[in-house]
C-alpha cells in the first residue's frame, strides 16, 4: 500500500488592532489536531493613527509569545 504524504497549507494571519480578535483566533487555532505541523505566517499592519498605536503594540507583543506551531514567522 502507498503511503501518500501531504503537505499542510500554511496558515496566514493579518493583525492590526483588535487584541481581543487576534487573542481568540490563535487560541482556535491551536486548539486544532494539525495545529503543531502546520507553519503559520502572521503580519502586523502598522498604526494608521496615535489611537491605534497602544492595541497595535500590544498585539505585536502577543505575537511574541505563539507557540503550539510547527513554526512561527512574525513580519512587523
Amino acid at each position: 500500500m502507498l503511503k501518500i504524504m501531504s503537505k499542510l497549507t500554511p496558515i496566514v494571519l493579518f493583525t492590526y488592532n483588535r487584541p481581543n480578535h487576534t487573542r481568540q483566533t490563535v487560541e482556535s487555532l491551536q486548539k486544532n489536531h494539525l495545529a503543531q505541523e502546520s507553519q503559520r505566517f502572521i503580519y502586523s499592519d502598522a498604526p494608521k493613527n496615535q489611537a491605534a498605536k497602544e492595541k497595535v503594540k500590544e498585539i505585536r507583543e502577543y505575537l511574541k509569545t505563539i507557540d503550539g506551531f510547527k513554526k512561527v514567522s512574525i513580519d512587523i
